[in-house]
């Protein structure tokens, strides 16, 4: 026969459970929200004029990014760690690492090359960044540490990922050329501030 005691044990641990559940999903979206910031800080590295460098700067944000997901799991970082982790993933992904370094140095043509290596890093900077993140968060989820990764067991999830960041990051550019596309056609005449600002007038 139960007792008030026992409905009262079973209601807190019940609590317990809840707020553990709850406090995980919160860390979850924050770890998703990390990758996302550094995905976008990826993607401007295109921008970068100098061949090469922009690959050094993707790098060091993919480092960063680790950091701030180790903070939030409250796992030991050490850049000596991650870095060659880091490099092992990029290295079991050599076709899109070939595409990065080979768009990086396109960027020495002025006018398209410039153009065609931007964009490039954009997508596969971007998509390798989501990638390395995706399965960092899976590797802590599970109570993993930097001390005990084992990167051949995750190359495959990382290429199931690479593939997903990049097929999302190129509908990405496509949906956003579109709305551009469209709203200019509506209004040939307009400038391009005319045609951002009516656009964020129906927001408001």
């Amino acid at each position: 026969m139960r007792t008030s005691t026992d409905t009262e044990y079973t209601e807190h641990q019940n609590q317990d459970e809840l707020i553990v559940q709850l406090a995980d999903a919160a860390r979850r979206a924050n770890a998703g929200n990390v990758v996302k910031n550094h995905v976008l800080i990826a993607q401007t590295f295109g921008l970068v004029p100098l061949p090469l460098f922009d690959i050094t700067l993707l790098i060091g944000n993919q480092i960063a990014m680790i950091h701030s997901l180790s903070v939030l799991y409250d796992v030991p970082f050490s850049e000596h760690q991650a870095k060659p982790i880091v490099l092992s993933l990029l290295a079991g992904s050599a076709p899109v690492l070939g595409v990065v370094g080979l768009s990086s140095s396109v960027k020495i043509m002025p006018g398209v090359g410039t153009l065609l290596g931007s964009g490039s890093i954009a997508v596969f900077g971007g998509a390798l960044t989501y990638a390395i993140g995706q399965v960092f968060i899976a590797h802590f989820e599970s109570g993993g540490t930097l001390a005990d990764m084992r990167t051949r067991e995750m190359r495959t999830t990382f290429r199931d990922k690479l593939k997903k960041g990049k097929s999302y990051l190129i509908d990405a550019g496509r949906n956003a050329t579109s709305k551009v596309a469209t709203a200019v056609d509506h209004h040939p005449a307009a400038t391009p501030q005319e045609v951002i600002k009516e656009g964020a007038g129906k927001h408001d």
